[in-house]
């Protein structure tokens, strides 16, 4: 496996890990109204929002490598 498919690979799985727990912790804030659960839904969705703008770029530049 190359390095370029890997960092695809990797990015990608971040990205659904990430929104995995940001809804998490928003069903949980639902359940407990527990302001950590909603803290760390906050920061999963943003940093989910980071990964896929350092995707697309990424994948830009990485599409140039073949």
């Amino acid at each position: 496996m190359s390095l370029r498919i890997f960092h695809i690979i990797f990015v990608t799985v971040s990205i659904a890990l990430s929104v995995f727990v940001a809804i998490w912790g928003v069903r949980e804030y639902m359940a407990t109204h527990s302001s950590g659960a909603l803290a760390l839904a906050g920061v999963f969705l943003v940093g989910g929002i980071l990964l896929v703008a350092y995707a697309g770029k990424a994948f830009r530049k990485l599409k140039d490598l073949s």
